[in-house]
């Protein structure tokens, strides 16, 4: 019996990475690092694929304000 299942175990390592990714990007913002940018990240093994990654912020939705919910 197979007890391996790639697909749950590609999905936690996929929701573990957004996890860390958030919890890095947020903890960053937080300090006040400018982190909007593109940082080419080198493979130190010649056979794995170099990577691009680039973050942009994005404003939150529409906010709406009604200033009568404030008035008592």
């Amino acid at each position: 019996m197979d007890t391996n299942h790639p697909s749950k175990s590609a999905g936690d390592a996929i929701g573990a990475f957004e996890h860390e990714l958030r919890e890095l990007i947020l903890s960053a913002y937080s300090r006040g690092t400018a982190i909007e940018d593109t940082w080419e990240i080198n493979s130190p093994v010649s056979d794995a694929p170099n990577w691009r990654v680039t973050i942009e912020k994005v404003p939150p939705g529409e906010r709406t304000y009604d200033p009568s919910l404030l008035e008592e």
